[in-house]
């Protein structure tokens, strides 16, 4: 008998072993499956730093959250662009602008209309690119920033029922993450990955850590090489250089930037710029064609600035949305040839980053679109290919104009090519046929170029032009200090509404701004991925001077001021 229970002892053992080994392999089999899957998303959030992937991972465990916290983000913009439709559109960015300091909506609308001086001491703790908005906003609109508050804090009171039921550790994620809103948008736009990951985590967090902090620690070590790499070829290379810069400047025109603003000498504080994100309850404005949750200035997406002497310095990599505007119109190659000849020759030999580098991606995009037309001569004939890349652009440029000058019979590129070969002497048109895909789709999916995002016109901060010693300054620019922010001396009781309707001292919290995130090289490669993955375009919004109706009156209660609460 009791050798029998031994066995059965052992043979059970055996079987537990079997089964937590079996369900380790399924778990790494599972995890594997979700890199090869979601690449770009998987390098986005290994590519964050290590609280935030631990937040992450947190409330990748019980996505079910994250469905009803985008239903409610829904509902809370939708109400808020309703409250700001009898506002110009000048009106709503600015008040848009308001909403990424929530701390500062409480302030100027706490308790009462704040005098100019209130306002000034106020506004003193906060940047100065946002003091002349706020002002005039406080004094002319005063009761839309009281609802905005008492909306902010509404929806945060939501936020906390909804997190009812739920360990501290994961309502702390949730709530950080809400601060980083791009990254609940990436997690609830790749939910089958969501909920693979979460499941894995659950069962196994220590091998999911491990996984992507060596993702992590890859990605960083392949980035920081790459864009040594891509500085030192540009250094070598002045031509493509030369063409990079003007292919910047245009760039940073038409996304509505003036001469002396991308043409200043800047210090070199701007690689760390600090960056607000729009409030999650309020989103980003309207009028964005793609998603834009964390404005940055045109430098980051050049990947350099001018220095004294007017000289360049490169501290990253174009983003993916530079290259994604010189490869978008076909005349940018046609314009600026060395430049993409360079892109594609550092492309050839840092392929394996295509996903977390920007140009590599940029290029094999490019290249997998016009593979009937970016044969194996161009990687063969080096010397070549700048001509090819001024014949590529010249074709489709002209064959564009055709098309749209005859609509009813619009031109193939391989009868095009056919007819004008004399003009296109180096290019040639070779027949593709449909790539069968290995993981289970009926063909190799070729992404959609989409037209390219206009980014949103962000001000440069009077500290980051040289000063005198160091360089020069905009003619008209008065330079000051950047405003050092301090809580403010003054405590506000935080009022909050109890069941019955009665307001109530919750006690006396410091009311200061939030945080500001530092933009680096590396965060901003990981935001980069969903503000790049290109969703569908949003309706453009048509102003037309609307009719201003009279904002809503104050109520007799005081303003709550969830907003500035910390927890």
């Amino acid at each position: 008998m009791k050798k029998t229970s031994k066995i059965f002892a052992i043979t059970g053992a055996l079987l537990f072993m079997g089964l937590t080994n079996r369900a380790q392999d399924n778990d790494q089999a599972m995890m594997k499956q979700i890199e090869q899957d979601n690449q770009a998303a998987v390098d986005a959030i290994a590519l964050y730093p290590p609280d935030t992937r631990k937040d992450i991972l947190e409330a990748s465990r019980y996505p079910e959250i994250l469905v009803r916290l985008n239903a409610m983000q829904k509902q809370s913009k939708d109400q808020f662009s309703e409250m700001l439709a009898p506002y110009n559109k000048e009106e709503q960015e600015e008040i848009w602008n308001l909403t990424r300091y929530p701390a500062l909506i409480s302030e100027l609308v706490y308790d009462h209309r704040k005098s100019e001086r209130e306002l000034d001491d106020i506004l003193a703790r906060y940047p100065s690119d946002i003091r002349k908005a706020a002002r005039e906003q406080a004094i002319r609109n005063y009761d839309l920033l009281f609802a905005i508050n008492q909306n902010n804090y509404t929806y945060q009171a939501n936020l906390d029922r909804l997190l009812q039921g739920y360990s501290n550790m994961t309502g702390a994620a949730y709530r950080n993450l809400i601060r980083q809103p791009e990254i609940l948008s990436t997690l609830y736009d790749n939910m089958q990955m969501t909920v693979i990951l979460g499941d894995v985590y659950r069962t196994d967090p220590q091998y999911v850590l491990f996984e992507t902090d060596s993702l992590n620690q890859a990605l960083t070590q392949q980035n920081v090489q790459g864009a040594e790499d891509w500085k030192q070829s540009l250094n070598q290379n002045p031509e493509a250089q030369q063409e990079y810069v003007q292919a910047a400047e245009e760039y940073a025109q038409e996304n509505g930037y003036q001469a002396p603003e991308y043409s200043a000498e800047l210090s070199p504080d701007v690689v760390n710029y600090n960056t607000y994100p729009y409030n999650w309850w309020f989103g980003y404005p309207t009028w964005y064609t793609t998603p834009c949750w964390d404005p940055y200035p045109f430098w980051y997406d050049w990947g350099f600035y001018y220095g004294p002497g007017h000289r360049p310095v490169f501290f990253g990599m174009p983003s993916y949305y530079f290259m994604n505007w010189y490869f978008y119109n076909p005349e940018h190659c046609h314009k600026y040839p060395h430049f993409g000849d360079h892109c594609y020759g550092y492309y050839s030999g840092h392929r394996g980053g295509r996903y977390s580098n920007p140009v590599s991606r940029g290029v094999n995009d490019w290249r997998r679109r016009n593979k009937d037309v970016v044969t194996k001569d161009w990687e063969n004939d080096k010397s070549g290919r700048v001509q090819r890349f001024k014949e590529y652009g010249q074709m489709e440029t002209e064959r564009n104009k055709y098309n749209k000058a005859n609509p009813s019979h619009p031109m193939e590129r391989k009868d095009f090519l056919s007819k004008n070969q004399n003009q296109y002497p180096h290019t040639t048109f070779v027949a593709v046929t449909p790539k069968q895909s290995s993981r289970n789709m009926p063909y190799e999916r070729v992404p959609q170029q989409q037209a390219p995002a206009i980014k949103p016109h962000v001000k440069i901060p009077d500290s980051f032009y040289q000063n005198e010693k160091g360089g020069s300054t905009p003619a008209g620019t008065k330079t000051e200090e950047r405003p050092v922010r301090t809580p403010p001396a003054e405590e506000h009781p935080v009022r909050t509404q109890t069941n019955e309707g009665r307001n109530t001292e919750r006690g006396s919290i410091p009311v200061q701004p939030p945080p500001a995130r530092p933009i680096n090289n590396q965060t901003r490669g990981a935001q980069e991925f969903h503000q790049s993955t290109w969703h569908e375009a949003q309706p453009q919004q048509h102003y037309s001077a609307p009719v201003r109706s009279e904002p809503p009156s104050r109520p007799s209660s005081p303003a709550p001021s969830g907003g500035g609460r910390r927890r």
